[in-house]
């Protein structure tokens, strides 16, 4: 009689394909990202993020289909009306993030969460057609296209359709912002999965700055989602060795997404001018017209989206104390009048605050100012440093890539400078960390490209390194907050 046949080998064949099949970089960082966004999503009361409150609001408005923000004074304030439970519940929230950071207390002595001791009770109020409004001003987030509001105000919606009460819509708007920054994220990996930068990318998307960012009600979110992916397409496309049409697409999708939020990243379009001809079927006239076309069609969206916002440009000024001292057609004037003047201000400004801005890039969490403590900080800022000598030089492509982010850094500041500071500043003020975090991938990954240094690890020590060492990071970061909480 014969033995029946054993089928634990073919078992063990099947398990381990599946093993490697699942252990590849684009699953393994995506499931970190999407765990750390959730946990965020989870432990970040609303309110707490930079200027949330405000975001908040405008997703309101889009979740009741108006797109844009309603004209209150003409160049002053837009905004509109939101339900006043929200508002209270908001405000309540918020004004504790507030009163926790100018506590002057250690973070390990706050208790943040105790000084909004009627949070719960306002959380639970449920809103419909007839709840009250209060109109409100919310010109900021009046900058961005509605459509980074899409994601938040499409959870509001549906929170609103099920009955939920108050913390639940938020919730809700939460979870949708995070959902759809973790899948825009998770194509960047995907599409850079063959890129010698794959690591830095992730390491850029788990950063705690940039999960906090995508755990909030805020425009930033779709800003930073945008990005990445636009320069993950990039990255791709350089060590493309066929057409790479589908690519060439989504990268270009992504940079009108990332006008559409923020117009001032409009310069980054120029990385598309470092895309070989292999990409693009290897024919010159093609080639070109992807390289030029590619940031002109970006541009046109930025001209689309700015000219929309020339009104509210000019209301930014009204949330600066002393605002009328504020005039951007007189500040821009004085600029061209004395063109140097700009390289002053841009010394003086990086100079001022230079050194907070590595901070807030990287872990400056909530209004409340929870910061992530040393050696975590250095510990990723050498990260990012061995991430980015891991890809081969490249003298034309790592001028342009850094050249791209430091004109972006500059339209950034001058921005500021001209809607946000009074006419002759020496400085801008109202910069912050946050605002680099699309920057960082091309800045990191071009000056890397220049360097003659290199970097040289197995796949498997660097798949620990770029996966653990973040990861440790994010635990440090969500338990110091957890501890400014309660």
């Amino acid at each position: 009689m014969t033995a029946a046949p054993s089928f634990e080998p073919t078992a063990r064949r099947s398990f381990r394909s599946v093993v490697r099949m699942l252990w590849t970089y684009p699953v393994v960082a995506s499931v970190l990202l999407a765990a750390a966004v959730g946990a965020f999503v989870a432990s970040v009361p609303a309110g707490f993020g930079l200027d949330e409150a405000h975001h908040i609001d405008r997703a309101w408005q889009v979740s009741r289909g108006v797109l844009e923000p309603e004209t209150l004074t003409p160049n002053l304030q837009y905004g509109g009306k939101v339900p006043t439970a929200l508002v209270d519940y908001v405000e309540e929230l918020g004004g504790a993030s507030n009163a926790g950071r100018e506590s002057g207390r250690p973070l390990w002595e706050r208790d943040d969460l105790a000084l909004a001791p009627d949070a719960a009770e306002l959380g639970r109020a449920r809103l419909s057609a007839a709840s009250p409004t209060t109109t409100l001003d919310f010109t900021n987030a009046g900058a961005a296209s509605f459509v980074a509001y899409a994601a938040p105000a499409l959870g509001m919606r549906l929170a609103t359709a099920a009955d939920l009460d108050v913390h639940g819509v938020l919730t809700a708007a939460k979870i949708a912002n995070g959902a759809l920054f973790v899948a825009m994220v998770a194509c960047a990996f995907v599409v850079a999965r063959r890129s010698p930068y794959r690591w830095l990318l992730l390491v850029v998307a788990l950063l705690p700055e940039t999960v906090f960012q995508a755990s909030i009600v805020t425009a930033d979110t779709f800003t930073n989602a945008s990005a990445l992916l636009f320069v993950a397409g990039v990255l791709a496309l350089r060590g493309a060795q066929r057409p790479a049409w589908l690519t060439v697409a989504a990268t270009v999708a992504a940079g009108l997404g990332m006008v559409a939020a923020k117009p001032t990243s409009l310069l980054l379009a120029g990385l598309l001018l470092t895309v070989p001809l292999a990409a693009t079927g290897g024919r010159r006239a093609v080639g070109w017209a992807v390289r030029l076309g590619g940031p002109a069609l970006i541009a046109l969206g930025a001209a689309f989206f700015t000219a929309r916002t020339s009104g509210i440009a000019d209301g930014i000024r009204g949330q600066v104390v002393g605002w009328p001292s504020i005039d951007r057609h007189l500040q821009l004037d004085g600029l061209l009048e004395h063109p140097l003047r700009v390289v002053g201000v841009l010394a003086r400004t990086v100079v001022t605050f230079g050194s907070s801005w590595v901070e807030g890039a990287i872990g400056l969490l909530g209004s409340n100012s929870v910061f992530l403590p040393e050696p975590f900080v250095t510990a990723v800022l050498v990260l990012l440093v061995l991430a980015a000598l891991r890809g081969p030089r490249a003298r034309g492509a790592g001028v342009v890539f850094v050249l791209s982010a430091l004109a972006g850094v500059a339209a950034v500041i001058v921005a500021l400078y001209l809607t946000f500071n009074p006419v002759s500043a020496p400085i801008a003020s109202g910069v912050q960390g946050r605002y680099w975090i699309p920057l960082l991938v091309p800045l990191l990954a071009g000056v890397g490209m220049l360097l003659p240094v290199r970097v040289r690890m197995s796949d498997r020590v660097a798949a620990v390194t770029f996966t653990a060492v973040p990861a440790l990071v994010l635990v440090v970061a969500l338990v110091v907050w957890r501890l400014t909480l309660s």
